[in-house]
């Protein structure tokens, strides 16, 4: 199968924007270009050279403007692309590693990761890193990535979802359409690659797809998808720009005056120490992204901090306590909700069996019950399900802080607006009395 067609057959912006090409391996170079020179000025020069597809030469230039700035986050994020868009995905892991560990937590560094992952065939990392990110990175390309990491039936959950939100595009169906395909059910790929596409163009697709098919060639679907040629040549990423732990400054000891040392031998009493207390405990915090639909499944957590006694006669050190005690994150709502969003749990092939699955929810996390619950039907292959959803939410903030609470619980969820036809469901409201024990 042509790699240019393949790329065009799955269509995902979230993958690697203009960086998309496939050149020859170039060995690190020191020399080529010196390291004085401005990063800034080498980054915009990388950036011009994956505009041009150019990914060898946008090596080079990354690898200085790193060599240059070794702890400047955004240069190993722009080395990570350079040898994405040069088919090295060895070095490419390493580099976004690195600039993950430097602090890039956005969605692109996230996916990028991970499909290079997936061309390693390290499918379980690259699961686990979405599945730790998903509160950042869009639905749609969760859905895909997860189907292209192994778990096509995840990514045919989440997409058959996805499209059904007023945002879904045909790039979001054509999401959907693949990961159908990697989950072999070529039926149903069939016919969601047909709703952009005419008849002999979903047919085409739907050949292109399966020529590439085959368990063993994850490395060539991702290369194919991210529209570069696999460099065998990559032996990764130079040693020189390994990421090294950033050093501060050693500050020496201020010398003491005479005159104040004998002042200090002098003195007859001591002032009594006291032992400063321990900061609190940081308390979690669900931050607010800008689009994601699916909240994160990785949960902060708060350690108790240790008891402080009200007075200390002697100064010593502060001992951590012999076991810390993990709490759960609770959610608590601010009880407005005046906001049309809802936190989805499900969606069943009737309503008896989505109001079995509420109580059992319920009764996992004791948060749900306080809620309205919410039904309304939705149509997937012809199949009308019963949707399951919670609102009463402030804001889109507060209803993501709910579904990072179920996940945590490895509960199913994610966030999206109501729907107009969504039916308030009167048996929910007999739980509200109960008091469910949290496991």
């Amino acid at each position: 199968m042509k790699r240019k067609a393949f790329a065009k057959a799955a269509v995902a912006s979230m993958l690697i924007g203009t960086t998309m090409v496939g050149c020859t391996g170039a060995a690190f170079r020191p020399a080529a270009i010196a390291p004085q020179h401005d990063p800034d000025r080498l980054a915009a020069n990388v950036e011009k050279a994956l505009a041009d597809r150019d990914g060898a030469r946008a090596v080079e230039l990354a690898e200085a403007a790193v060599q240059a700035a070794p702890q400047d986050v955004r240069y190993r994020q722009l080395l990570g692309r350079a040898y994405v868009a040069d088919g090295r995905f060895a070095s490419a892991e390493t580099a976004l590693s690195d600039a993950m560990t430097l602090g890039n937590r956005d969605a692109r560094t996230i996916i990028t990761l991970a499909l290079v992952e997936v061309a390693l065939s390290k499918d379980r990392a690259a699961r686990d890193l979405l599945a730790n990110h998903a509160d950042i990175v869009p639905a749609a390309d969760y859905g895909l990535a997860m189907a292209m990491a192994g778990d096509a039936p995840e990514g045919v959950r989440i997409l058959s979802e996805v499209i059904h939100d007023p945002s879904a595009t045909a790039r979001t169906r054509q999401n959907l359409a693949y990961a159908y395909a990697l989950a072999g059910r070529w039926k149903d790929a069939r016919m969601m690659a047909g709703f952009d596409l005419d008849p002999l163009a979903a047919n085409q697709r739907i050949t292109q797809w399966a020529q590439n098919a085959a368990p063993g060639l994850s490395q060539q679907r991702v290369a194919a998808l991210m529209g570069v040629t696999i460099n065998g040549a990559d032996a990764g990423q130079p040693v020189v720009l390994a990421l090294a732990p950033a050093t501060t400054p050693a500050q020496m000891a201020e010398a003491v005056p005479v005159e104040q040392a004998v002042s200090a031998a002098q003195t007859v009493e001591t002032a009594p120490v006291e032992i400063a207390a321990a900061d609190p405990a940081p308390q979690p915090a669900v931050a607010e992204a800008s689009a994601p639909m699916i909240q994160a499944i990785a949960t902060p957590v708060r350690v108790a901090a240790p008891h402080q006694a009200s007075s200390v006669r002697a100064a010593q050190p502060a001992r951590a306590p012999q076991s810390a005690r993990i709490q759960q994150l609770a959610f608590r709502p601010s009880g407005k909700g005046g906001s049309n969003w809802v936190v989805q749990l499900g969606a069943y092939d009737n309503a008896a069996i989505a109001k079995e699955k509420w109580y059992a929810m319920a009764r996992r996390n004791g948060a749900l019950a306080s809620l309205p619950v919410l039904t309304s039907q939705v149509t997937v292959n012809g199949a009308t399900l019963a949707r399951l959803a919670v609102g009463g939410f402030d804001d889109r903030a507060e209803a993501m802080a709910l579904c990072h609470a179920v996940k945590a619980r490895r509960g199913q969820c994610f966030v999206r607006e109501n729907v107009a036809d969504a039916t308030p469901q009167r048996w929910a409201l007999a739980t509200r009395g109960r008091q469910y024990a949290s496991r």
